[in-house]
């Protein structure tokens, strides 16, 4: 029998049972979409995440102290200890002494002036109540943060009125701040706050300068965060780290955000700078009370986390598939029972096994790609819509404050699921061919 006969009759087939040919196809179009769509979601979400960890800065290393009895952060697992906050919480804040505090301003210093490092500043932070005055009933709380001169840099904030703490201010331990906006309005209103007084802890402070986020186009996130785990710095104070220190009644450091002098020397850097820290602390990475970590670190990290869920995500969306398969090798038994006679009445005129079998083979596969090529279509649509619904689902933010999650179908997802429709069809359709094939003809003819 030729091909294009074969072909011909399987379309006929397949049209005289037009319902059921439908449902069936139903099954494939429903899988097929939700592999591609899923798969799409899982690579947007991935490239969302990374592209935002990228712009954190790929030359950021974060110095943590932790707990050697529950490790928050290594380099093998490449899991950052936290900027900025103290403890290595990832964008989290020490709240008062706090017990895991190791490292010394001695190592700061050495981390500051290492080879490699362009610029470093303690991540230090905590509530404190403010007043404008000393004999005042009320009071604030605000975040203070213990810094260097590079914070403002390195956070990428901007003075508006005033000047940066100096040098000499931090080495010093200078009873002085700077304010960020949005706490300057709230505390002074119109008025300038350069110049005022103002009381942490019923300690007199002097505002030096006023800052805000220097990148307009950042959106906070969940609570008001921002990229780096700034969370609403704009409403709070910043200090030297040694005032820091005599503020907070601590005598170490928790964090440090350094930044390297390129991507290319970030990782050696940094593994260095760790073995220093390792050797000054008499720990190996086992009872580690120190982490070190990179922007790339966590890059590696989230995306083996990220392609394993797009896995997970293909492998759930693929039992629809195996579901559908199912249902078309019921159809095609169905069929086989249905046309009997008419196998037999072939072979009785000639017609060989294998024509039976490509005949049967022939029709699942057909109905397995089109409900594929249906389903891709469908994929997507779906994905194409779905971008709104995202970023609706994650508050209009993504990590770091991004909106712009989009759903990434490429074109080898497509041949895979097309392939796979096709696969499908072999598969679930060369049992009920087989079947077909070994119908004793004049069995066959006799069957009512």
């Amino acid at each position: 029998m030729k091909s294009t006969a074969l072909l011909k009759q399987s379309f006929k087939s397949i049209a005289s049972n037009k319902v059921r040919s439908s449902l069936t196809i139903l099954g494939v179009v429903i899988g097929i979409a939700a592999v591609i769509s899923l798969v799409g979601l899982g690579k947007g979400l991935q490239n969302n995440v990374t592209n935002n960890i990228s712009n954190l800065g790929t030359t950021d290393i974060t110095i943590s102290s932790q707990d050697p009895e529950r490790q928050t952060a290594d380099r093998e697992s490449g899991t950052p200890g936290g900027r900025p906050g103290g403890g290595g919480r990832p964008g989290g804040f020490s709240f008062g002494g706090g017990d895991t505090s190791t490292i010394t301003t001695a190592e700061y210093e050495y981390v500051k002036e290492y080879d490699g490092i362009a610029s470093a500043s303690p991540n230090e932070s905590t509530q404190i109540a403010v007043t404008k005055s000393s004999t005042s009933d009320t009071a604030s709380q605000y975040q203070v943060y213990g810094v260097d001169t590079s914070y403002i840099e390195l956070e990428d904030l901007k003075i508006t009125s005033g000047e940066n703490l100096s040098e000499s201010q931090v080495a010093d331990a200078k009873k002085v701040v700077m304010i960020g906006s949005e706490a300057a309005d709230e505390l002074f209103g119109d008025e300038s706050p350069v110049g005022k007084v103002i009381y942490l802890d019923d300690t007199k402070y002097t505002i030096v300068g006023v800052f805000e986020s220097d990148d307009s186009q950042a959106e906070p996130g969940p609570g008001g965060g921002f990229p780096g785990g700034i969370n609403r710095v704009t409403s709070s104070f910043v200090t030297g780290y040694n005032a820091w220190l005599n503020l907070a009644d601590k005598e170490k450091l928790s964090s440090i955000t350094a930044k390297a002098d390129s991507e290319d020397v970030v990782e050696e850097v940094a593994t260095a700078i760790e073995a220093k820290l390792y050797v000054n602390h008499d720990v190996t990475e086992d009872d580690a009370d120190v982490a070190v970590s990179t922007s790339q670190d966590l890059l590696s990290t989230v995306s083996d986390v990220a392609s394993g869920f797009t896995t997970t995500l293909a492998g759930i969306a693929a039992i629809s598939l195996v579901v559908g398969g199912i249902g078309i090798m019921n159809i095609m038994l169905v069929t086989v029972t249905e046309r009997t006679r008419e196998i037999g009445l072939r072979r009785a005129l000639g017609a060989k096994r294998r024509h039976v079998v490509y005949q049967f083979l022939l029709e699942s596969v057909i109905l397995t790609l089109i409900g594929g090529l249906i389903g891709v279509a469908l994929g997507i649509l779906f994905g194409s819509n779905a971008t709104s619904f995202i970023n609706i689902g994650f508050g209009g933010g993504g990590f770091g404050g991004s909106s712009d999650t989009r759903v990434v179908i490429d074109v080898s997802t497509i041949l895979i699921a097309v392939g796979v429709s096709s696969i499908i069809g072999v598969i679930f359709g060369l049992f009920p061919a087989l079947k077909a094939s070994r119908l004793d003809p004049v069995e066959a003819l006799r069957y009512e």
